[in-house]
């Protein structure tokens, strides 16, 4: 750890994974960590205790700071579920809605809100820790209206106007090329790990832009039949095919992608084959620049 004073640390847990940051009084990282321990894997309820386990290196120097924590651990299968904030949503909207509590070693605790989104009668949309690199992003790129993907495996459609997140759609598409690729019988004797094969990836970009979803994703199977692809091109061909037809979904022509470079990259990938103008912003840089902005209206609340 730095010999900067840290100030406070940051916490983003995700049903997957756990990342933290120590931030010093002037908002600098100074340090991080990173672990493969999401939310699913948290037995009884026992996040306190995981918790100071997993920050057990910085507690024993830095056991009273206060922690802001944002993601799925605010959810209903999180530590508390934390109620949304609804759009269209600002930064002084979402930390009206935050939640704290004293953790058992002393210190106050902060659990961020997500984001529902009522997009028709009834029906909600809802996200966590997305926001924060929504908010982070526009005052990275310092414009005022925009629209975001963040690929994941719920990929968020945003749109940002004047300060706020007016409305944002998921799409499964990672979690559906997981089901596809591991439990359907499209994925049955493919070979694991095969090299990237773009010019399959498109293909799949290009094929996924017509037909119905369900009837399309059948091709993944007749191209391997009829050897238009070999077994190996198949994982890239699904994939581009499930993210054509996310990305059909578009109404803007220039789009942010936000997250990490490889899925990124993907997507980039299939927005220039359909003339599609995006520019990359890293998910972390994104999370860190929202963050901290809304641990600033925090502690102007406090």
């Amino acid at each position: 750890m730095s010999k900067v004073p840290v100030s406070y640390l940051v916490v983003d847990w995700g049903s997957t994974n756990f990342r933290a940051f120590a931030m010093d009084r002037a908002d600098q990282l100074l340090d991080s960590k990173e672990a493969p321990i999401g939310l699913l894997q948290i037995k009884d309820g026992n996040f306190a205790q995981t918790l100071q386990d997993l920050l057990a290196a910085w507690l024993t120097e830095y056991q009273h700071l206060p922690i802001f924590m944002a993601g799925m651990i605010g959810s209903l299968k999180g530590w508390v579920n934390v109620d949304y904030a609804a759009t269209p949503t600002s930064t002084s909207a979402l930390v009206k809605k935050a939640h704290s509590f004293a953790l058992p070693w002393g210190p106050k605790a902060t659990i961020l809100p997500g984001v529902c989104h009522n997009y028709e009668a009834d029906n909600y949309d809802v996200m966590r820790g997305e926001e924060v690199q929504i908010f982070g992003l526009a005052k990275l790129v310092k414009t005022n209206k925009f629209n975001a993907i963040l690929p994941g495996t719920h990929s968020k459609h945003a749109t940002y106007v004047d300060g706020q997140i007016t409305a944002f759609a998921s799409f499964l598409t990672g979690e559906f090329y997981s089901v596809l690729s591991n439990h359907s019988l499209l994925g049955k004797a493919l070979p694991e790990n095969p090299p990237q094969d773009d010019q399959a990836f498109l293909k799949g970009v290009l094929d996924g832009q017509t037909g119905q979803l369900t009837n399309r994703i059948f091709l993944a199977w007749t191209n391997r039949l009829f050897k238009n692809l070999t077994e190996a091109q198949i994982p890239d061909y699904l994939s581009g095919l499930l993210i054509g037809h996310e990305l059909k979904a578009l109404t803007s022509k220039q789009v942010y992608l936000v997250g990490g470079s490889s899925l990124c990259a993907r997507y980039a990938l299939a927005c220039k084959e359909l003339q599609i103008q995006s520019e990359t912003v890293s998910g972390n840089q994104c999370f860190l620049a929202g963050i901290i902005d809304l641990v600033s209206e925090l502690k102007l609340q406090n």
